[in-house]
């Protein structure tokens, strides 16, 4: 069964042109590639991700903190490569009226993250700063609760898609993510891990309410 299919209709991975910036460009591949992201079960800040590829190697390592400016906590993840070396930040916006990353490298805002205030179903938008458009270059959209979504380009084409694994650790995530051919993987899962931390933040906040 295609699962995605079933519940998106066409959602075959398209492949695409390369960004001229890419986050990570070792994640840009010419073929389709597929990621685990896992939430680490030993982390202080509960924002701490590792993220596989197909052959069990670690590609990425996100690292999440939370700040303290003057009053405000501020959400902020440290993106690292296989290396270890930090290759950006994702932060998130005191001063926004809804959800929003600002994405840094080397101090420069190079891309940001919005969550739509105003689509009757919620969708997250990402753009590159600095290209020209003013349309997002690509959103997310699909069954968030469920954690099952797509990604899709600004011709309506999938890109990418994401699915949650079963939970064999209570409130410890892991997600499948499936990214086309020229897509920037790194991207994706800064989408995937700042709507895993924002539906996170909905969940808890139901279970205080209810």
């Amino acid at each position: 069964m295609n699962l995605f299919g079933d519940l998106f209709g066409d959602t075959t991975l398209k492949p695409q042109k390369p960004h001229d910036r890419p986050l990570l460009r070792p994640l840009v591949k010419d073929h389709a590639a597929s990621y685990i992201l896992q939430e680490k079960m030993l982390s202080f800040s509960g924002e701490d991700f590792c993220v596989r590829d197909i052959h069990g190697d670690t590609v990425m390592q996100i690292d999440g903190a939370n700040v303290n400016v003057g009053g405000w906590v501020l959400d902020k993840l440290g993106f690292k490569d296989s290396s270890g070396h930090k290759f950006c930040s994702v932060e998130r916006r005191i001063l926004a009226t809804t959800t929003c990353y600002d994405i840094y490298v080397e101090g420069e805002c190079v891309a940001k993250i919005d969550r739509e205030m105003f689509s009757l179903a919620p969708e997250y938008k990402f753009f590159y700063e600095g290209d020209a458009n003013p349309f997002p270059d690509f959103k997310a959209e699909g069954s968030f609760s469920t954690r099952s979504y797509s990604f899709k380009n600004g011709f309506g084409q999938t890109i990418a898609r994401s699915s949650r694994g079963e939970e064999i650790v209570k409130d410890v995530d892991q997600y499948t993510i499936e990214v086309a051919a020229g897509v920037d993987a790194a991207a994706i899962i800064a989408c995937a891990v700042v709507i895993d931390e924002d539906h996170d933040e909905e969940d808890a906040k139901r279970e205080r309410e209810s």
